[in-house]
């Protein structure tokens, strides 16, 4: 398992920002933000993907860096919103898929993703983005923000 709320810990260290100036800069409380830093499985199922991003900024690292094994390799390729969208549709139709089913397979409503990038990352958290990746064949990594 990725070491993720040690890593959040060690770079807000690094960067000298107190727990409060990580809160103000997440729209988190406190006890949301200590537990980024206490407890791995928080960062790929609280925060949205909007404050993911706005997490790796603040810790001076891209998104994939914060969440790779290697800690700053970053995929080869970066999949756009766009392209991630006309993924998703051509495996719906390729698939023979209607979005229900999809939404069925994958265990997430996605009227937020197809509303829009904003509300994308402002919806969804990380491990929405590994589902639907990992059934429309994407790297997970290639599609964060």
């Amino acid at each position: 398992m990725t070491a993720y709320a040690e890593r959040i810990r060690t770079l807000r260290d690094e960067s000298g920002k107190s727990v409060k100036d990580m809160c103000d800069l997440l729209g988190m409380s406190d006890m949301g933000y200590f537990d980024l830093e206490l407890h791995d499985d928080e960062l790929p199922t609280v925060p949205s993907l909007s404050q993911v991003r706005r997490l790796a900024a603040a810790l001076g690292v891209t998104v994939a860096a914060l969440l790779s094994e290697d800690e700053f390799a970053a995929p080869e390729h970066h999949i756009k919103y766009e392209e991630l969208v006309e993924c998703t549709e051509n495996h719906m139709r390729q698939s023979g898929l209607t979005q229900e089913q999809l939404e069925d397979q994958i265990g997430w409503s996605l009227d937020a993703f197809f509303a829009g990038e904003q509300k994308m990352f402002d919806t969804y958290n990380l491990e929405f983005l590994k589902a639907l990746c990992a059934e429309v064949g994407i790297f997970w990594l290639e599609a964060v923000p």
